[in-house]
């Protein structure tokens, strides 16, 4: 398949490495020059499942540009940008999306796909969540950090052909993939689930595995997921039958030494994606009359982290 990635964080270099690696042609579209040079020269370089301490990189070569319209067609187009640069992200690759070639968000958040589809046909969007974790490095450099299920599906539900080309490819490649017929409530879980991990171990500077050593903590996590539960609730949302605490236990431990995206982002002085998680659930909380106090408050401290630094003088 011809892939294009837009977006080469973390999660964009692990899976465009793993696409790449099973002969895959793959594009990425990123804003940082100085990143598209590194992927164009170097491929992708990745530290792979359990090699932490390894200074061996498996290369995947790949391709890489800051013009959108550069590219004129492929098969898939995978979004996995922060949220808040979603709406600029969609227009830069709205040409390339159409049934025969669907857009795929694998982002990480609540409201991706209402502004995706306020700029493409939204019958050409596949929503989707992934529980691997990665670490961006150096350059084009990616470490493969905890390894898990990624979920795709149509939006409507149902299962159909192009959903089953990409899990083919997403399977050869590594990326155990299952399509869901409720891949809506699958985001919201995940978003539900990773607005306590991610602003939690932002807040707490702790890797995911720490955060689940201490019972407050744990507790704390829960008081979040619970928060966002009756959101979820007020607005009919369907969310899968499993156990969310579970689940958060089961993501922190099976990427026990990744740094969270937030926690990644408020090191390097770069804006989070707080606004698509507790943001969100706290807005639209308030739009549904649902008080999601413990959100408003990580909301907050999280901005001032991001005002603040990552590290200032005392």
């Amino acid at each position: 398949m011809k892939i294009v990635i837009v977006g080469a964080g973390a999660i964009g270099r692990l899976f465009g490495g793993m696409l790449g690696r099973s002969n895959n042609e793959v594009i990425f579209l990123d804003n940082n020059p100085e990143v598209v040079r590194a992927v164009s020269e170097k491929g992708i370089q990745f530290l792979k499942l359990g090699e932490i301490k390894s200074d061996i990189y498996l290369t995947v070569e790949a391709k890489a540009t800051t013009e959108g319209h550069s590219i004129d067609s492929c098969d898939l187009t995978i979004l996995s940008v922060k949220g808040y640069t979603t709406a600029a992200a969609v227009r830069n690759i709205a040409h390339l999306v159409r049934d025969e070639s669907p857009l795929l968000t694998i982002q990480t958040g609540l409201g991706n796909i209402e502004t995706m589809a306020e700029i493409v046909n939204k019958e050409n969007i596949l929503g989707g969540v992934t529980f691997h974790g990665a670490t961006s490095l150096h350059e084009s450099r990616v470490w493969h950090a905890g390894s898990g299920k990624t979920l795709i599906g149509e939006l409507q539900g149902g299962r159909t052909e192009r959903l089953q080309r990409i899990k083919e490819a997403f399977d050869a490649s590594g990326i155990q993939t299952e399509i869901s017929g409720n891949v809506v409530g699958h985001i919201w879980a995940k978003g539900l689930v990773y607005s306590a991990i991610n602003a939690l171990t932002a807040i707490l500077r702790l890797r995911n595995g720490q955060l689940v050593e201490k019972m407050e903590s744990i507790a704390l996590a829960k008081r979040l997921i619970d928060e966002g539960k009756l959101v979820a609730l007020a607005y009919a949302v369907q969310l899968p039958q499993e156990d969310l605490y579970d689940k958060l236990l089961e993501v922190c431990r099976n990427t026990a030494e990744n740094l969270s995206p937030m926690l990644q982002d408020i090191l390097n002085g770069k804006p989070t994606e707080i606004e698509t998680l507790s943001g969100m659930i706290y807005s639209m909380g308030k739009r549904k009359s649902v008080l999601t106090p413990l959100h408003q408050a990580i909301t907050d401290m999280i901005r001032l982290l991001e005002k603040w630094g990552s590290a200032r003088d005392l």
